[in-house]
C-alpha cells in the first residue's frame, strides 16, 4: 500500500503542467510563493482544528533544520519545474525526472546502504547512457533537468533522515518559509484579476496532495522502489509534451528517452517475474 501511495502522487505530479499552463506569463517566483502561503495557511487551519496532528516530542531542533533543509530543496525543484512548464518546455522537465531515479539509486546505495537488485543496475546503467547520449548528440549538458533533479532527489534523500510524523514534516517545510512568501506575494502581485488569485490559490491543494502521499509512502518503501516509481512522473510529462502541447524535440532528446523506455521495459519485466515466481512458491 505505501508504494501505490508513492505511484499516486507521481501521477499527480505528471499532471501538474495542465494545471500550470492556465497560469499564462505569471512570474515563477509569484507560482511558487503563492503555493508555499497558501499550503502554510492550510497546513496551520488543519492544526488549529486538530493540534495532536503534531508530535510535540518529535520537534527537536535537529528534524525541525532537516525539514526546513527538505523546504528549500523542494521548493528549488519546484521552481525549476513551474519555469520548465509556463516557457513551454515540459521536455526538459521530463528529461529531469527521468534522470532523478539515477540520483535517488545513488543516494540511497551511498548513504542508506541499500542493495541495488540485477535488474535496478541494468535501468541505472541504462540510464546514465542515455543522459551521455543526450550530452554528445545535442552538444550541450541539460542544466535545467539537472537543477529540478538533483534538487529533488535531494529532497527524497533527506525526507528519509527526517523522524517528525506525517503532517509534522510537511507542515514545517511549508509555515518556515511562509513570511517570506507573503512578502514576495506583496510586492508583486498587483494587477492581478480575482480568476488568477483563484489559480494561484489553486497550487496549494495541487501540491499538498502528492506530498502528502509521498511522505506517508517514504515511510515504509524503500529509495530504490521510489527511484522506479519515479518513471510514472516524466512519462507524464513527455505525453503531454508530445501529444498535448506539440512541443518540438530534439535527435538528443529523442534518443534518451527510447534508451529510458527500455529500461523500464527491462525493470518492469524483471520484477514481474520475480513477482510471479514467488507466487508459483507460495502455492
Amino acid at each position: 500500500m505505501s508504494a501505490f501511495f508513492g505511484a499516486l502522487a507521481f501521477i499527480v505530479w505528471g499532471l501538474v503542467p495542465i494545471y500550470f499552463h492556465q497560469l499564462g506569463t505569471m512570474e515563477p517566483m509569484l507560482i511558487l510563493s503563492s503555493r508555499i502561503f497558501w499550503s502554510a495557511i492550510i497546513l496551520v487551519a488543519l492544526f488549529a482544528y486538530k493540534p495532536k496532528l503534531i508530535n510535540k516530542a518529535q520537534c527537536t531542533p535537529k528534524n525541525i533544520a532537516l525539514a526546513a533543509a527538505a523546504g528549500i530543496l523542494m521548493n528549488l525543484s519546484w521552481l525549476g519545474f513551474v519555469y520548465a512548464t509556463i516557457s513551454n518546455n515540459i521536455m526538459a522537465a521530463s528529461l529531469a525526472f527521468y534522470i532523478t531515479p539515477v540520483m535517488v539509486f545513488f543516494m540511497g546505495f551511498i548513504f542508506f546502504k541499500e542493495h541495488i537488485q540485477k535488474n535496478q543496475k541494468i535501468a541505472l546503467f541504462l540510464m546514465v547512457l542515455a543522459i551521455a547520449i543526450y550530452v554528445a548528440l545535442d552538444k550541450q549538458l541539460p542544466l535545467l533537468s539537472l537543477a529540478i533533479s538533483v534538487s529533488f532527489a535531494s529532497y527524497i534523500a533527506i525526507k528519509k533522515l527526517v523522524t517528525l510524523n506525517t503532517f509534522g514534516a510537511i507542515f514545517f517545510e511549508h509555515i518556515i518559509f511562509a513570511p517570506l512568501a507573503l512578502l514576495y506575494i506583496t510586492t508583486h502581485s498587483s494587477g492581478l484579476s480575482s480568476t488568477e488569485w483563484g489559480l494561484l490559490v489553486g497550487t496549494a491543494p495541487l501540491q499538498l496532495l502528492p506530498i502528502l502521499l509521498l511522505t506517508i509512502s517514504l515511510l515504509k518503501t524503500p529509495l530504490s522502489k521510489i527511484s522506479l516509481l519515479q518513471y510514472i512522473e516524466p512519462t507524464f510529462h513527455l505525453a503531454l509534451a508530445l501529444w498535448v502541447y506539440h512541443e518540438p524535440i530534439s535527435l538528443g532528446q529523442k534518443s534518451a528517452l527510447i534508451i529510458v523506455i527500455i529500461s523500464i521495459m527491462i525493470a518492469s519485466l524483471k520484477t514481474r517475474k520475480k513477482i510471479s515466481i514467488e507466487s508459483i512458491n507460495k502455492s
